[in-house]
């Protein structure tokens, strides 16, 4: 007999337990301990997930074993299918990296989707911050009051990419219902492509939560510029009840099975996973902490004082969710597919970036954001360590080398959005 088997035998006999649990928590703890916790969120800087994501790292750190540093890095590309993949198949799958990704993701290849190179159902999903009620948002100058007119004339929106919901969305009320959208695709985030309804690039964004519209345009929503004319989701939001559900309008028993796979996905709103590699004990662990922060009354009163809405889901939901939706029957699954994609060309986004020249105001987030001065106006700016092109006195420097004071140029695509480069003198 084994000197393990025999300590154990004897414990048993004894009447004890074994402290395996405080082992565990206490290899966790140490693990964490130190190091850093890096949140890779899909989309750009500024947009609803990336909010969502930057208001959970503040606190989630001190609910994790060990009190690890959280950062948070933007990592986008396809409306998430490329993070997705990363994290899969590169990992790290020691438990240091947690993705945010598109809601969509579940049943992106279920759907027709091109590129995954994942299994769903093996990714370890930690859960989400929010059951999200998404929404057709229309600027006035579109000229279509309601859905009904959207059936009548046609309308310009934006998306971020194939699996991402304002494409998706679009396509499908298009195909299914007869809408007259014309898609507008490849903006790097809802934040840019928020920006392209401000320039009037687009008069629309069909597949923008309803949290985010609040948070990101309260003002223009309040002022009657944008408006609802139509909710995506399983259920109606509060602060929307004579807003039609699609749902609502299915005109057949076809239509609306469709419309209950495409829509689960909103259950799944605000979507946080680990590899399938990360070990077991230390998924248990960053589960709790993200159930144990959704309860920590002071990140719930960030969240109220944010103006967002917290309605989360825990892993345990999450995953059962992704494995119950991927089960769905064939033949709704195909009828589906039909109605996802564009039926003709595409036109894909121009981004325009913008060379702002000012100085620095303020310094935020350790400098992952500046806060510059141009003609008087201040404009926030977010830095990338990987992803923004620094110099500073024509030597490349670290975003740490920002100081209040330094006249700069940064090159980006408009308010909130991240530079590709910065030009500094000190």
């Amino acid at each position: 007999m084994s000197i393990k088997r025999f300590l154990f035998g004897v414990a048993a006999g004894a009447g004890l337990v074994l402290p395996t649990a405080s082992v565990n928590a206490d290899a966790v703890s140490d693990f964490y301990s130190g190091r850093n916790f890096e949140i890779h969120v899909g989309f750009a800087a500024g947009g609803g997930y990336d909010v969502y994501a930057r208001l959970l790292s503040r606190y989630i750190g001190e609910h994790i074993p060990g009190k690890p540093t959280v950062i948070v890095k933007n990592r986008t590309g396809s409306a998430t299918i490329k993070l997705t993949n990363l994290l899969y198949n590169k990992g790290p799958i020691d438990g240091t990296v947690m993705g945010m990704v598109a809601r969509g993701i579940p049943t992106h290849t279920l759907l027709g989707g091109k590129g995954a190179k994942f299994d769903p159902t093996k990714f370890h999903w930690i859960g989400s911050m929010n059951n999200e009620v998404s929404a057709c948002m229309l600027h006035k100058r579109s000229g279509a009051s309601n859905f009904a007119d959207v059936l009548k004339k046609k309308v310009v929106v934006g998306g971020q990419g194939a699996s991402s919901d304002a494409d998706q969305f679009a396509n499908f009320i298009t195909n299914l219902m007869g809408a007259q959208f014309k898609l507008i695709t490849g903006y790097p985030g809802t934040a840019v492509t928020v920006l392209a309804l401000d320039r009037g690039e687009v008069d629309g964004i069909c597949g923008w939560s309803w949290t985010s519209v609040k948070q990101m345009r309260g003002g223009e929503l309040k002022a009657g510029n944008i408006y609802p004319v139509l909710q995506m989701a399983l259920k109606k939001h509060p602060d929307l009840p004579n807003v039609p559900l699609i749902t609502d309008i299915a005109r057949t028993d076809g239509q609306r099975k469709q419309m209950e796979l495409i829509f689960s996905r909103q259950t799944i709103g605000r979507p946080f996973l680990l590899p399938p590699q990360v070990p077991k004990e230390r998924v248990v662990a960053i589960r709790k902490a993200f159930v144990d922060t959704m309860k920590d009354p002071k990140f719930i009163a960030a969240v109220q004082k944010s103006k967002l809405e917290l309605n989360w889901v825990s892993g345990d939901e999450v995953q059962t969710l992704v494995e119950t939706v991927l089960a769905t029957p064939k033949d709704i699954v195909e009828a589906t597919k039909q109605n996802l994609f564009p039926k003709g060309p595409v036109q894909t986004a121009k981004l325009t970036y913008i060379d702002a020249k000012g100085s620095i105001a303020e310094i935020q987030r350790g400098g992952r954001r500046v806060v510059l001065t141009v003609d008087g106006k201040k404009t926030k700016i977010g830095i990338s360590g990987s992803g923004t092109k620094i110099m500073v006195d024509g030597k490349k420097a670290k975003r740490s080398a920002f100081k209040p004071g330094m006249s700069c140029v940064f090159s980006y695509l408009g308010e909130g959005t991240t530079a590709r480069s910065a030009d500094c003198k000190s």
